[in-house]
């Protein structure tokens, strides 16, 4: 299991760094096009899109806990019994808000096949499905997390959770 999931992440990076490509490219083709005189308004829009799909699925499947931006600092000055209590209930609360919120979600992209973008004409349905895909998958890696602080190895995953660079290291 270990071994699927390791080829799973490493798959999704590379999307996530090809995707990012993408976005560069076309870009750069944006302002080539636009230095030549022949500006396309396509680019700002197929750009903008790839932006939130990418930045969306990154965030999902490829950034650890560590990565996201947290307001950690009364967290951190819990100790470690308390933080794992802590992080248990935000856990939960978050998945309840989640799955509260996920039928509308859905219901809302679903909606959203009517309407296409202006200028290259995608379906809009198609441009906001990583959302729902986005907080399933991150629900689904609170729950994780929750059931490994609660009855796994809560001093690995209490120690996932803290960036390595942390102000505590930093000397002025």
């Amino acid at each position: 299991m270990t071994g699927l999931w390791s080829g799973l992440r490493e798959a999704a990076r590379r999307l996530s760094v090809l995707g990012m490509f993408a976005i560069f490219a076309i870009f750069i083709i944006g302002v080539a096009l636009r230095y030549s005189g022949h500006p396309q308004s396509w680019v700002d829009e197929v750009v903008t899109i790839l932006a939130a799909w990418v930045v969306f699925f990154a965030s999902a499947f490829v950034l650890p806990w560590r990565e996201f931006i947290a307001f950690d600092m009364v967290f951190r000055a819990l100790p470690p019994r308390w933080q794992r209590v802590s992080m248990v209930a935000a856990c939960l609360g978050f998945i309840v808000v989640f799955a509260r919120v996920f039928y509308a979600l859905v219901d809302y992209v679903l909606f959203m096949r009517i309407m296409t973008t202006d200028m290259v004409g995608i379906r809009l349905d198609h441009v906001y499905a990583i959302f729902p895909v986005f907080i399933l998958a991150i629900g689904l890696r609170l729950a994780i997390l929750a059931w490994r602080l609660t009855f796994g190895d809560h001093e690995v995953a209490l120690a996932e959770l803290i960036p390595t660079d942390t102000l505590e290291e930093v000397t002025l």
